[in-house]
């Protein structure tokens, strides 16, 4: 690790100007680009943050790519695993919902192609979001009919105290400003209302250094932060919020080894040569994963799932 100077940018949490690096990678979905992106530890926090922040030109330019989040798993026929995995991420959010919400009013910040705004509206809840992609909210909006609105979320889409809950499912880790985020939706709940999250934790930028860029939690450079529970309570804070739970469930750890797997198996060839690869990196993993359980339930696990109330 090597100490960075205070003309990096600060700390989001604590604003200290003092870093470590953690790691450089390059971006996985863009093989001929061969810049790498930084990640640092901020020394007073432990925030770990892309650092300097990458700009709207070279973020424009990273999500070129063909993000899988806009293909609507609920127009496709049949069920491929991939849709499959999709419904179940699905079902897991609303389970999350269905134990912490309250009310009926629900608003998702990035919902990408609308699964969970989907398996929401159908147990119950009234569903409205807000989604950077336009061409994706136009298909929403035409083929659901749920208030969907484009851009980045800002005050005055709608009434202040409208929502119960606001789900933010690993959009947090992709906003340049995140408070600014969790102080908008501050508005947007009630006195009482919920956040809640989906992130990948300090623990997913710090683990797989030997994975490279097919460590599946980086998502270089569209990932600009990675927190653990002290640094999300804290930002949380300053945004009018009480972290009321933090989990990093072993499931989604297991996920983020074994999709490692995929992406460097996909990285060596197609065809028979990858399913090889990855079986055969898949089967040393599998050997690890009792140490990746307990891990998870000491809230050191790659992705956390946390619910903060508004105060």
């Amino acid at each position: 690790m090597t100490d960075l100077k205070s003309e990096y940018d600060s700390c989001l949490v604590c604003e200290g100007n003092e870093w470590t690096t953690v790691r450089e990678e390059e971006d996985l979905y863009r093989p001929e680009y061969q810049k790498k992106f930084r990640l640092t530890c901020c020394r007073c926090c432990g925030l770990v943050m892309q650092n300097p922040k990458p700009g709207k030109e070279e973020l424009g330019a990273a999500y070129s790519v063909a993000y899988a989040c806009y293909r609507p798993a609920w127009k496709e026929p049949g069920w491929p695993l991939w849709k499959i995995l999709r419904a179940w991420t699905a079902r897991r959010r609303v389970a999350w919902l269905k134990r912490y919400g309250t009310g009926h009013e629900l608003l998702e910040v990035g919902c990408g192609a609308g699964d969970f705004i989907i398996a929401a509206h159908r147990m119950g809840w009234n569903v409205s979001a807000i989604e950077y992609n336009s061409s994706m909210v136009d298909i929403i909006r035409r083929e659901l009919g749920f208030d969907v609105r484009a851009g980045e979320l800002a005050s005055g889409l709608w009434n202040e105290g409208r929502f119960d809950a606001v789900a933010f499912w690993n959009v947090l880790e992709h906003v340049p400003d995140p408070l600014r985020d969790l102080s908008i939706a501050a508005n947007y709940l009630r006195p009482g209302g919920k956040v809640l999250l989906n992130i990948p934790t300090r623990q997913a930028a710090e683990c797989g250094q030997w994975f490279g860029k097919y460590w599946a939690m980086l998502d270089l450079p569209r990932h600009l932060y990675f927190y653990d529970e002290a640094t999300l309570s804290k930002i949380c804070s300053k945004a009018g919020f009480d972290l009321a739970a933090y989990k990093t469930p072993f499931v989604q750890s297991a996920w983020g080894y074994y999709m490692s797997c995929w992406n460097w198996a996909n990285g060596g060839g197609k065809g028979k040569l990858r399913w090889l690869r990855f079986m055969a990196l898949a089967a040393v993993v599998t050997m690890f994963m009792p140490i990746v359980a307990m891990r998870a339930t000491r809230k050191h696990g790659l992705e956390a799932f946390a619910v903060a109330v508004k105060r």
